[in-house]
């Protein structure tokens, strides 16, 4: 997700109908600028070489959870109930299929399209597979935590296999030190040295104290490196 507003200017975007490295480009109505959806960076036309604030949303969440928390949601559909429960690209995602063009970059520390969670801090990049032998494992395998750093930064990320959620964090505190977690048993918690509980969800702890969200984003191991050649691999 990123913010609309460019150089003091609001701009409102749409499909643009090409694509760059077999991901979506968009275009803004004001400029006619085209923009990449992955790196939010602008790649032809009057705002060429600037690049869109990205800014961290909710993580992603399973339905029944967002709705059990927030009764009122309205949802917002172009096609009705049905969109809902539809996957147009289900077999695309059972398929060996990368795109309609062959990446440039091959990466083979991972299968092509294995899944990963993607995470920009500072200037590097690091993925995390989602294959099960990398996470540590919740008492009744609900949850699962990974706590690393990325070049200074120190981040946990989170993932719950079962309510697709996933949510990554810088977990330095004000000190300077930083927060080591321990898994609980009360749903989308977890506990830090002192016993402090702390919402993975939202990044709130206790007192008010709330967890920085690090961008990122669930994505293929093709598509990622294919832009960021460099990335780092967790755990190596």
């Amino acid at each position: 997700m990123y913010s609309r507003t460019v150089n003091g200017q609001t701009l409102t975007f749409g499909v643009s109908g090409k694509l760059w490295k077999n991901a979506l480009v968009m275009y803004d109505r004001e400029t006619g600028t085209l923009w990449s959806h992955l790196t939010g960076e602008a790649l032809q036309g009057p705002l060429s070489g600037g690049q869109l604030e990205m800014v961290s949303a909710m993580p992603k969440i399973k339905w029944k959870d967002w709705k059990a928390q927030h009764p009122t949601t309205r949802v917002l559909t172009v096609r009705g109930r049905e969109s809902l429960h539809t996957d147009r690209y289900a077999d695309y995602h059972l398929s060996d299929k990368t795109g309609l063009f062959e990446p440039e970059t091959r990466d083979i520390r991972l299968g092509r399209k294995d899944m990963v969670i993607a995470v920009t801090a500072g200037a590097l990049s690091k993925a995390y597979p989602l294959q099960r032998k990398h996470w540590k494992t919740g008492k009744k395998d609900v949850w699962k935590l990974i706590q690393d750093r990325i070049g200074e930064i120190p981040v946990v990320i989170f993932h719950n296999p079962q309510r697709y959620a996933t949510a990554v964090y810088d977990r330095k505190r004000l000190d300077g030190d930083p927060l080591v977690f321990e898994e609980s048993a009360e749903g989308y918690m977890a506990r830090d040295g002192a016993g402090n509980l702390w919402n993975l969800l939202t990044g709130k702890g206790p007192e008010g104290q709330q967890l920085t969200p690090i961008p990122h984003v669930n994505i293929y191991w093709f598509a990622w490196v294919d832009f960021y050649p460099e990335t780092l691999l967790y755990p190596e």
